[in-house]
């Protein structure tokens, strides 16, 4: 059937399935509807060959006056209660923000027969609930324009953009709405870029292709194999960073086939076991070119650099660590004196870890010792100090 977003309310048959013809007509009108409100609007570009259409998927950014007041902070939208009337919807999902809601449109009874598919409308009428029937609608406010172009290429062509996905997990690397990362288990991902017509052509797939559109879902699968990045001898669905698809996913589903048996055709060795260590080889050599062509080499190592950094200072320079080489037990105010002066003497976290780099371990031990010496900071705490039970001690 068509969209399910109303499944708890009404019956499947309540939201038939569009013909082409019913569905380009109810976007032509909706689109300038909504563009009463919104300064730009667009629904991404439909997945070629579709035979009939589930529901409408519209964009919208950036509310029109005097919705455009967004002094609470929050990201500006038109209230729902305009929306669903300018949509004539009596039925609704809203979700606040910048996020996806759901209409429900009455289809006007009749409505179709300017189509030549009166009798198509009354055999679903006879299927639905009281005879009636209904188009979804789903309107997602984007945050800002750059989110509307990333969500509008990301999911225009059906699933093009869960492919481009896999063709980039097959590198190392992770595509999604929010653009180009480097996958960096089990670290945060690493940001290369949010820009698609920048990621495009790293890819190697001529955007003016895309820009032109696509008829047929082979001239879309085409297109993304004509990347370089697509190695025919280590194509895989599975394995750390994929996720399962589901299996209405039928575009996607095909693209796996299409290039499985391209790739026979042209001789790849679709039997070869590719090792893990040339997997790798492989994906650093295509995380280096990524981090040049996004000019971000510089910034990844600082940041891995960073993290080492973080990483010995917490192994080596904690309370706890403090508290052993000093003898203190649960005196963790005299833990803290200690760290603080060490600290000042050193300058900072960052002067520890020169220090460190520099001399090693033993040698802050011994700093710290001779420091709670400096002190006269004793094993046991003085009866008129607190004594605070929890470390507190290290800095982050």
């Amino acid at each position: 059937m068509g969209g399910s977003a109303f499944s708890a309310i009404l019956a499947a048959s309540s939201f038939p399935r569009l013909p082409p013809v019913v569905y380009r007509n109810l976007k032509a009108s909706l689109i300038p509807t909504l563009g009463q409100y919104y300064r730009h609007v667009t629904v991404p570009a439909e997945g070629p060959e579709k035979v009939d259409y589930g529901d409408l998927d519209l964009l919208v950014v950036l509310p029109k006056a005097p919705f455009n007041d967004n002094r609470s902070g929050s990201t500006a939208t038109v209230p729902h209660d305009i929306i669903k009337k300018a949509l004539g919807a009596t039925l609704s999902n809203e979700m606040e923000g910048n996020r996806t809601s759901n209409y429900g449109i009455p289809v006007r009874v009749g409505e179709w027969s300017a189509f030549g598919l009166a009798k198509d409308e009354e055999r679903l009428r006879e299927e639905a609930v009281n005879g009636e029937i209904f188009y979804q609608v789903d309107v997602r406010v984007c945050s800002d324009l750059n989110e509307w172009n990333r969500v509008g290429f990301f999911h225009s062509y059906g699933d093009m953009g869960m492919i481009l996905g896999l063709l980039a997990r097959n590198s190392g690397l992770h595509l999604g709405l929010l653009g180009l990362k480097l996958a960096n288990p089990p670290n945060p991902s690493f940001e290369l870029s949010t820009s698609f017509d920048d990621i495009v052509k790293f890819l190697g797939i001529p955007m003016d292709t895309y820009n032109a559109g696509f008829q047929t879902r082979r001239a879309v699968f085409e297109w993304i194999a004509s990347s370089h990045l697509l190695d025919p001898n280590d194509f895989r669905l599975s394995g750390q960073g994929f996720t399962k698809v589901k299996k209405d996913r039928i575009m996607y589903a095909e693209f796996v086939e299409w290039v499985q048996q391209r790739n026979s055709s042209r001789g790849a060795d679709v039997d070869l076991v590719v090792t893990p260590e040339a997997r790798e080889e492989r994906h650093a050599r295509i995380r280096a070119a990524a981090l040049d062509f996004f000019g971000k080499t510089r910034e990844y190592e600082l940041m891995l650099q960073e993290k080492s950094s973080s990483k010995k200072l917490k192994k080596s320079w904690s309370g706890s660590r403090v508290r052993d080489w000093t003898e203190l037990g649960e005196y963790w105010s005299g833990v803290k004196r200690i760290m603080d002066e060490v600290r000042s003497r050193l300058g900072g976290d960052p002067g520890v870890l020169a220090y460190l780099d520099e001399n090693g371990d033993d040698s802050l031990k011994e700093l710290v010792l001779e420091v709670k010496e400096d002190l006269g900071i004793r094993s046991i705490p003085p009866s008129d100090s607190p004594t605070i039970h929890q470390e507190g001690t290290s800095s982050s």
